[in-house]
């Protein structure tokens, strides 16, 4: 059955459509302080009130829906969705990792053309290979990504094979492919943010590559995600509740840090870092329920042997000393950055919080998102993201953005 309405969003995103308040400045003064320090700018804001919304409306429908239940050969069933992109025509460029396939809809949502397969000729995605992202390039030219074989491919507008290539900085070492450096987003002018695997590596390189895979400018060393490396630093051990490495383009810069603390260190292309924002935040312990909802959550329950076995690990393993400050980040067509909200384990509320600060850092208030809806892309006016059903399918949808 082809989807082509969000029935099981459609109610949730009424609530959203109908559009929130603004926030009141005679509430809450907005103060964002901006300072610099030996060159470096710093921005503190404070943070927005509790159940502050901004004007922003999502549409009570998406705009597009695509997606299919029916057989295996259905361009419109997708098995695992590795990227989204909305060229400048209003095709949609939708990746799925399981046909190796880059599949191009309408305006309308209607197929048009697949690009790709498994094959290992010119245009075609291999086989072995996970794909792991793919961006629009200056131009509406599709570059996509893999996982464990850190190559690269390119596609001109009309799905034509440019090149296909490993970058020259990605094989540190052949004999050992964690030592690679991973393409890991693409800035709005095509350059390619790269880093070391942030689970092998503490600190792990991170760098700028134009999109032939030359290098444009080296970042340094920067912490990886917070494991327990004492036993084996091969074979790190979870820390429960542990911070995540955030590597992502902002506009002309580019974000390299941890949601550790609610602070964005921002580095130029030259790797200086040109400036730091910062949002008022205060940490918080995990308790036991939060631990407990956690391991639930990676080990699932049951009595299988590799349940008990992952579960007795987890309960054996570190528990961070403070839970994440933040979850995410995501960029906008107009570079303002996307903070989404750290939910702590069992305390999962409806809908998705997210925190928007402008180009220079300063924050602009609350936005919430439909709970399940994966953020793949934010335009001027719409949001490009993935549904997936009671079974697990994932669907691709385009919503309304009205600021």
């Amino acid at each position: 059955m082809r989807i082509r309405i969000a029935h099981a969003l459609v109610a949730v995103a009424a609530v959203f459509g109908t559009g929130t308040s603004a926030i009141d400045a005679a509430t809450w003064p907005q103060q964002t302080a901006f300072r610099d320090s030996a060159g470096i700018r710093i921005v503190e804001n404070t943070r927005p009130p509790e159940g502050s919304q901004l004007d922003w409306r999502i549409g009570a429908e998406p705009i597009v829906s695509i997606g299919s239940t029916m057989g295996d050969e259905d361009p419109y069933l997708f098995s695992r969705v590795f990227g989204l992109a909305r060229l400048s025509d209003g095709r949609i460029v939708i990746g799925d990792e399981g046909a190796k396939e880059l599949r191009v809809f309408d305006q309308q949502g209607n197929h048009l053309e697949t690009w790709g397969g498994h094959g290992e000729g010119p245009g075609e995605l291999g086989r072995g290979n996970q794909l792991w992202g793919l961006a629009r390039l200056p131009g509406d030219s599709i570059i996509v990504w893999h996982f464990w074989y850190p190559g690269m491919q390119a596609f001109g507008p009309d799905g034509e094979a440019l090149r296909r290539f490993m970058p020259e900085r990605a094989m540190w070492d052949t004999w050992d492919r964690r030592s690679h450096l991973w393409p890991l987003a693409v800035s709005r002018d095509g350059l390619v943010l790269a880093g070391q695997d942030d689970v092998y590596h503490d600190p792990g390189v991170v760098e700028v590559w134009d999109a032939a895979g030359q290098l444009r400018g080296s970042l340094g060393m920067h912490p990886g995600r917070e494991l327990d490396r004492e036993r084996d630093e091969n074979d790190p051990d979870p820390v429960i509740l542990g911070y995540s490495v955030m590597r992502q383009p902002w506009g002309d810069h580019f974000i390299v840090g941890t949601n550790r603390r609610y602070e964005f260190r921002v580095f130029a292309l030259d790797g200086s870092l040109a400036r730091i924002v910062r949002l008022d935040h205060e940490l918080r312990a995990p308790t036991r329920a939060h631990v407990a909802a956690e391991i639930d959550r990676r080990a699932g329950r049951g009595d299988s042997e590799s349940v008990v076995r992952l579960r007795r690990r987890f309960r054996e393993a570190q528990v961070a000393e403070y839970l994440p400050a933040f979850a995410w980040i995501e960029t906008d067509a107009l570079d303002n950055l996307w903070v989404r909200e750290y939910e702590a384990p069992g305390e999962d509320v409806p809908g998705r919080l997210w925190t928007i600060f402008d180009p220079e850092g300063r924050v602009l208030g609350h936005f919430e998102t439909p709970e399940g809806m994966a953020v793949y892309e934010i335009g001027e006016d719409y949001i490009l993201g993935t549904v997936r059903d009671e079974m697990d399918v994932p669907t691709v949808h385009m919503w309304s953005l009205e600021r």
